[in-house]
């Protein structure tokens, strides 16, 4: 892998802050780094292509769009059946995101998701309704009390 040129340091810095609120966003980001939105385009699709950008993903403000119950689901899943459980919790739009973490004797949980919902009785109904569903006896649901921080990852201030 090549390492970035200063081009390439300067378009991740600028796509970790908000893409411009235009009706050709990257056109607009382009024209900001002096670049057409064809070359921009081009050097992301080669950025993804090295594998040193992943994706380009929107962040909802969950909270702020209504979505005030938030809860963390640890489950205790059998190893050998991790990735199917896994793969169906991920499939529930109210689970923004799933994984998988190493258990502990004193916290024996394996599978965990972050769901979210306008309501926290359908958080825990789909919890219930999922853990009985997978034979999944052991879980918990820790609420968020309040976000203390929430920003994405910036790799070049």
């Amino acid at each position: 892998m090549k390492p970035m040129d200063a081009v390439e340091r300067q378009l991740i810095k600028a796509l970790q802050g908000s893409l411009p609120l235009a009706e050709n966003p990257y056109q607009a980001l382009g024209e900001r780094l002096g670049l057409s939105e064809e070359e921009l385009v081009q050097r992301l699709a080669a950025l993804k292509a090295s594998g040193c950008l992943k994706r380009i993903g929107a962040i909802l403000r969950h909270q702020q769009s209504g979505y005030r119950a938030n809860a963390l689901a640890v489950f205790l899943v059998d190893a050998a059946a991790i990735d199917a459980v896994g793969q169906a919790l991920a499939q529930s739009p109210l689970v923004s995101h799933s994984y998988e973490r190493k258990a502990y004797d004193a916290w024996p949980y394996n599978l965990y998701a972050m769901l979210h919902s306008r309501d926290a009785q359908k958080i825990d109904a789909f919890v219930h309704g999922f853990a009985a569903a997978h034979g999944i006896t052991r879980f918990e649901i820790l609420d968020s009390q309040e976000e203390l921080k929430k920003t994405s990852m910036t790799y070049y201030p």
